[in-house]
């Protein structure tokens, strides 16, 4: 993702970019993005975004793969600094229903998160040590979802009882929430969850619109979407293939303004988070 930043640099002279990285080294931020709990990587974020005085006046945020989902958890839980752009790569929004596997087949961290997620995603410490674990929905099984999956339901709103007003209060304080689905994405299934869009029981993709979650305004998109702050893309190419022509040509002069905030460490992304 380096020619991504240099676009970024090279389109908008002076900006700021910020690399936070999940541990102390390269190694042990890459294994963070199978290995970890979520929410405490969300806190973690938002205890350094916080530290940062280049950002102290907000900035816009870019996130890839499932750095996507991440980065809006920091917006609904702390957006201070506030985003003021927040633009998804191939996000899991609504989830993933299974582990596509591994594109490196030595890749050891991701193989041994994938046996672990096919032995049983719902398991209490399969949800506290696998990161794919915590955004895993089974639709044919909604109920043991809710009550076991210990980070998506929190941050989709979709406890029952439990709706956050203060979730629905800060997504809506974004400019634009932009999100990208990739053509022929075959990482991300369904893909259309980089839009909310997601199985029913009977295995048929049901987009936003028609859900609850949008109906409802449980997260306030509805409202966002009656705003025009809701911009839903496709772009071609598969996951976390990104042409730097539409980088420069679209996503800079339409989205980035001065700040821009980069969280380093998630395979497959680079902006404040990338996917691991």
């Amino acid at each position: 993702m380096g020619a991504f930043t240099e676009v970024i640099q090279s389109e908008l002279p002076g900006v700021y970019v910020s690399s936070i990285r999940i541990g102390e080294t390269e190694s042990e931020d890459k294994n963070k993005g199978f290995f970890d709990e979520v929410n405490r990587q969300v806190d973690e974020v938002c205890e350094t975004l916080k530290a940062d005085p280049e950002l102290a006046g907000g900035f816009n945020a870019i996130g890839f793969s499932q750095g996507g989902q991440f980065f809006r958890a920091y917006v609904q839980r702390c957006n201070d600094p506030p985003v003021h752009n927040l633009i998804t790569f191939g996000a899991q929004h609504a989830g993933v229903s299974e582990w596509p596997g591994c594109k490196d087949k030595l890749d050891a961290s991701c193989a041994l998160a994938r046996s672990l997620l096919l032995r049983g995603a719902y398991l209490s410490w399969v949800q506290h040590r696998v990161v794919q674990a915590q955004y895993f929905k089974d639709s044919r099984n909604y109920a043991e979802y809710l009550e076991k999956n210990i980070f998506l339901p929190d941050i989709n709103n979709e406890h029952p009882d439990l709706r956050n007003k203060t979730y629905v209060h800060n997504l809506n304080q974004l400019n634009k929430f932009v999100m990208l689905q990739f053509e022929n994405d075959e990482t991300v299934v369904p893909k259309e969850s980089a839009w909310f869009g997601y199985w029913n029981e009977e295995g048929e993709v049901i987009p936003i619109k028609d859900q609850p979650l949008y109906k409802e305004d449980w997260l306030g998109l509805k409202s966002m979407d009656e705003k025009g702050k809701l911009i839903f893309e496709e772009i071609p190419g598969k996951h976390m293939e990104i042409a730097i022509e539409y980088v420069k040509d679209v996503i800079v002069p339409k989205y980035l303004s001065e700040k821009v905030a980069f969280v380093e460490g998630a395979r497959g992304g680079i902006v404040v988070q990338q996917a691991r």
